[in-house]
């Protein structure tokens, strides 16, 4: 097994394989086709709304199809693309070769990083096409997004870990991500008891608040990072 430098770099090597495997995929090229033509198609119709919007709330309005599109189809985006992250190559019996090379959190960090990194570079295109249409940016929003992104993708993570066929995980994925968007909305405005701890378990009461509440969101990230990290150290190659 390699140690220091050498694994590090096979970690990276790992992120860099994974984030050009999601890029050669058509569901991915399909996926970003899908965002960048809706932001652009909103942004449009606040550009005609101008004169009726004021110029601070501008800004935002540019965002608002970005932000709608990633808030209820952004955890189905990343579970459709994601879910066998880990479990694929567990079934095709290709992990044995990179566990005999390096440690086992280096390969889920390295997964985990390559598929941020896809994910960071979708939100740059498409917050790029915004800036670049209508020259307004957003950093509030994007922050949120890429919230939430990171938070899904954790949780693909740790479910590809849990369940071993990626067929499962494929069907479970997209249970959980429409389950997740709703269980959201739902807590956030019911007032139904249940709901005030349901809330806390999805990150779309931490974006309502904004600021410092979003941190609550990446440290869900990492608690099921480190889940996932937990499990494969136990996990038979």
């Amino acid at each position: 097994m390699l140690k220091g430098k050498g694994a590090i770099t096979l970690m990276w090597a790992i992120c860099r394989h994974e984030y050009v495997r999601l890029f050669k995929s058509i569901k991915s090229l399909i996926t970003i086709a899908f965002i960048v033509g809706v932001s652009y198609w909103v942004s449009d119709l606040v550009n005609r709304a101008a004169a009726f919007v004021p110029a601070q709330d501008l800004a935002q309005g540019h965002a608002l199809g970005i932000f709608t599109l990633i808030m209820l189809l952004g955890p189905l985006f990343v579970f459709s693309l994601s879910h066998d992250v880990i479990n694929r190559e567990l079934a095709g019996r290709t992990m044995r070769f990179l566990v005999t090379r390096t440690s086992r959190n280096q390969i889920v960090l390295g997964k985990f990083l390559g598929v941020v990194c896809f994910w960071l570079s979708c939100l740059a295109i498409t917050f790029g096409v915004v800036l670049v249409t209508v020259h307004t940016f957003d950093g509030k929003t994007f922050w949120q997004c890429l919230s939430l992104l990171v938070y899904c993708i954790s949780l693909a993570l740790l479910l590809s870990l849990v369940v071993p066929r990626p067929s499962y995980t494929m069907f479970l994925g997209i249970v959980a991500a429409m389950l997740l968007p709703g269980l959201g909305l739902w807590s956030t405005f019911s007032d139904h008891p249940a709901a005030q701890w349901i809330a806390y378990l999805t990150p779309f009461v931490f974006m309502e608040k904004g600021g410092a509440w979003i941190g609550f969101i990446w440290l869900y990230a990492a608690l099921f990072l480190g889940a996932s990290m937990y499990l494969f150290q136990r996990r038979d190659c």
